[in-house]
């Protein structure tokens, strides 16, 4: 009984406090190239830095081994290598997670961008003399915007 009232309690708490969002805006298309920009942006320093640690984790890892394995073939076995060992293996993942991290990131900002490009319907005016007699002033057309 004591879990119904916690668990009702819980869900009024979360209705209470999420703000509810009337309408969503639209966004333009000069909103989706800043998004696109911003996150290639991101993408970018993500992959480049996970590269960077990744590559330099596995130098440490493998100059660290190499001290291990000739300290320990000696009979006494150094701790300073087994710590760069170790500080290796967590570059090398941090790395590789930010290389998997900035995939989404890419992926994204090619999908805002070929919004920002898709075709629009509009109504384009047409230009004619004033006294024309009774044509319509605009037409409904397809229009492609490339950004060069």
């Amino acid at each position: 009984m004591k879990t119904h009232i916690a668990l009702a309690f819980l869900i009024s708490a979360l209705l209470v406090s999420t703000p509810f969002i009337a309408s969503a805006q639209e966004m333009t298309k000069q909103d989706y190239l800043e998004k696109s920009r911003k996150k290639t942006k991101a993408g970018a320093i993500l992959l480049g830095g996970g590269i960077v640690l990744f590559s330099i984790g596995g130098t440490l890892m493998a100059v660290s081994g190499l001290d291990q394995l000739t300290s320990c073939i000696g009979g006494n076995c150094s701790s300073g290598a087994e710590d760069g060992f170790a500080a290796g293996t967590v570059m090398m993942w941090v790395g590789g997670l930010s290389v998997v991290g900035s995939i989404p990131l890419l992926i994204s900002a090619g999908k805002n961008k070929k919004k920002a490009a898709a075709l629009s319907f509009t109504n384009e005016p047409i230009y004619l003399p004033k006294y024309a007699g009774n044509l319509p002033r605009a037409v409904p057309s397809i229009t492609l915007k490339i950004r060069i």
